[in-house]
C-alpha cells in the first residue's frame, strides 16, 4: 500500500507519524513543496495550483490515498480535488470540535495561517459548531511556520520570541485550550506551554486524520486506542527545493520521535514528473 503525504514543508511529518501508528507497513511518499513555502501568505488560487500538481504526481506514483497534511492546502484545494479524485483524498481541519467538547467552558485560541483564518472553510466550520463563533478566537500567525521550517540553530529561541510578542498579547484571558491549525505548530507544543501556560490544553487533528485515512481504506481502528509508533518505516522523501538539506532534516525529526527510515531506502528515486513524464518511486 502506498500513501501520499503532502505539505508545504516539514510540518506534515507530524501527520505522517500519526498515520504510521495505524498503518505501519505502508510505503509513505512524503512530498514537501518547499519551493513555494510558506503557503500561509499565498493566494488560495496559487495554493490550489500547487496542491493539484502534487496530487497529479501522487497519482502518477501509484498511491492508494493522498493526505493533505496542510491546513492551508486543505482550506484552498480539498473540495475541487475531491470532485475528480481517483483515490481517497483526506484533508485536515483545525480540531475545534474536539476542543469545544473537551473544554465546555472558556475561550479556545486557534493558531493558524492567514489563508486558513480568512478561508470560507473555517468560517463554515465555526458557524456549524455550537459555540464556535462565540468561543473560538482565530489568530493568524504569519511567519511562524517559516521559523519552524528552518530548523536552524536558533529556531526554538525565535519561536519563543514570536509567541511572546505576537501571540501572548492576543491570548484571551480565559483560554482553556489552544488548537493548532497548522501542522508545523505540532513541533512547538512545549514552547507554547512555556510561553502561554502549562495549564492550557493543546489540541491538534493529527489522530483524527490518521483514523479517517484508515476508514477510507477500510482498515479498522479501535476507539480510544492509539497504537505505538513503529521503530522503522518505509518512507520516501522529496522536497521541491533544497532536497539534500530538507531530507536529512526530515529524517532527524522522525528519528527524534523514535522512527527510523529503512536503511535500504533510496532517497534519490523520488522525483517529480516533468513535461508529462512520470517516475514511480522504487519500493525499498
Amino acid at each position: 500500500m502506498r500513501i501520499g503525504i503532502f505539505d508545504s514543508g516539514l510540518g506534515g511529518l507530524s501527520i505522517l507519524l500519526a498515520c504510521l501508528r495505524y498503518l505501519p507497513d505502508a510505503h509513505y511518499l512524503f512530498y514537501g513543496d518547499s519551493a513555494h513555502a510558506p503557503y500561509g501568505d499565498k493566494s488560495p488560487a496559487q495554493v490550489r495550483q500547487w496542491t493539484q500538481a502534487a496530487y497529479a504526481w501522487f497519482i502518477a506514483a501509484g498511491v492508494d490515498a493522498v493526505v493533505l497534511a496542510c491546513n492551508t492546502a486543505t482550506s484552498a484545494a480539498v473540495a475541487p480535488l475531491r470532485e475528480r479524485a481517483d483515490v481517497p483524498v483526506i484533508g485536515i481541519e483545525p480540531a475545534i470540535k474536539k476542543a469545544l467538547i473537551d473544554h465546555p467552558q472558556g475561550d479556545i485560541l486557534l493558531l493558524a495561517t492567514a489563508v486558513t483564518v480568512k478561508g470560507v472553510k473555517l468560517q463554515e466550520l465555526l458557524h456549524r459548531l455550537e459555540g464556535g463563533q462565540e468561543r473560538v478566537r482565530p489568530l493568524a500567525c504569519s511567519g511562524l511556520a517559516e521559523i519552524i521550517e528552518t530548523q536552524d540553530a536558533e529556531w526554538r529561541e525565535r519561536v519563543s520570541r514570536y509567541l511572546q510578542v505576537q501571540v501572548r498579547p492576543a491570548q484571551p484571558q480565559d483560554t482553556r485550550a489552544i488548537v493548532l491549525g497548522c501542522t508545523h505548530y505540532c513541533w512547538i507544543g512545549d514552547l507554547i506551554h512555556d510561553v502561554l501556560g502549562r495549564d492550557i490544553a493543546i489540541v491538534d487533528g493529527n489522530d483524527g486524520v490518521a483514523r479517517q485515512l484508515c476508514h477510507r481504506l477500510g482498515v479498522p481502528t479501535e476507539a480510544g486506542v492509539v497504537p505505538p509508533l513503529p521503530d522503522h518505516a518505509r518512507i520516501s522523501l522529496y522536497f521541491t527545493t533544497d532536497n539534500p538539506v530538507k531530507s536529512p532534516l526530515a529524517r532527524q525529526l522522525l528519528a527524534a520521535n523514535g522512527v527510523r527510515m529503512n536503511s535500504n531506502q533510496d532517497q534519490n528515486v523520488f522525483l517529480v514528473p516533468q513535461q508529462g513524464v512520470s517516475r514511480r518511486p522504487s519500493d525499498p
